[in-house]
């Protein structure tokens, strides 16, 4: 994920209260990125390459728009907004944990500090 447009998305739901750049960011930061998705069926419906760039943006456009028309009032757009955007900070701490617990599980000889032995060369290079 692009860092500039996480830091958007991510500001744009939170002061922005929009639940569809909060679900923008929290996809993106768990790794299920929305944006790939649509560009990815845009491409297989045979989308020439320029559409490929520009309708993802309209589309994200369009549903942040309607959105209050959906969802008319703030304070549960707010809440669900939040709620994407700190819930998948927490997801992605808590997958983070797991993933480096299991790694542990896996290869425990990784985790080993190595015995200390003396180098060869005591007194460093010889010189000749």
């Amino acid at each position: 994920m692009n860092p500039f447009s996480a830091i958007s998305w991510f500001w744009k739901g939170l002061r922005g209260h929009s639940i569809t750049f909060a679900a923008l960011f929290a996809s993106g930061l768990i790794g299920l990125s929305l944006m790939r998705g649509l560009v990815h069926l845009l491409g297989e419906l045979g989308v020439p390459w320029l559409g490929l760039i520009v309708l993802p943006m309209v589309i994200v456009g369009v549903l942040a728009k309607r959105e209050k028309q959906w969802i008319p009032d703030e304070t549960r757009r707010r809440v669900w907004a939040r709620s994407l955007l700190f819930g998948s900070i927490a997801l992605a701490i808590l997958m983070a944990a797991i993933t480096r617990q299991v790694d542990r599980w896996r290869h425990p000889e990784k985790q080993t500090v190595p015995s200390q032995t003396a180098p060869a060369c005591p007194h460093g290079p010889s010189g000749k």
